[in-house]
C-alpha cells in the first residue's frame, strides 16, 4: 500500500441526518478509506453538516448510531472535514459545536479542492 499512502480520496456527504440508514454508509467507508492509508477529505453538503453536531444521537429513534464516531476519525489517519461555510455560521449562529473541527468553505471551492483529490466517492 505504500504507493497509496499519498493518495487523497474526497467523501461528499449529501445526507442530512436521522432521514436514512445512509449516513451510517457514508461514515464506513470513511473508515474504509483511513483503513487503506488514504488522506481523507470529508465534504458534508448543507444540511449533512448536523451529522457532526455534538448534541445529537438517532439511536432512540431506531436508527443506526454513529454520528458521533465521526469524531475518532482524526485517531484513524489523516482527516479533513469541510461544511458549507453558510451552514456552517448559520449552525454555530444557533449554538452547534461539533464532535471536530470543521472547516468552512464556499461551494464553489468545495468542488475545486474535492476534484483536486485523486478520488472522489459520493452516495
Amino acid at each position: 500500500m505504500a504507493d497509496l499512502a499519498r493518495q487523497s480520496v474526497a467523501l461528499l456527504v449529501p445526507t442530512p441526518p436521522y432521514r436514512t440508514r445512509e449516513p451510517r454508509a457514508e461514515l464506513d467507508l470513511a473508515v474504509a478509506a483511513l483503513s487503506l492509508d488514504f488522506e481523507l477529505e470529508v465534504y458534508f453538503l448543507g444540511g449533512a453538516l448536523l451529522q457532526l453536531a455534538a448534541d445529537k444521537d438517532g439511536a432512540d429513534a431506531g436508527l443506526p448510531p454513529g454520528y458521533k464516531a465521526w469524531a475518532a476519525l482524526a485517531e484513524l489517519g489523516t482527516v479533513r472535514l469541510f461544511g458549507e461555510s453558510g451552514w456552517l455560521r448559520r449552525c454555530e449562529r444557533l449554538g452547534a459545536e461539533w464532535l471536530a473541527p470543521v472547516e468552512g468553505l464556499g461551494p464553489a471551492c468545495m468542488k475545486t479542492r474535492w476534484r483536486a483529490c485523486d478520488r472522489v466517492i459520493v452516495l
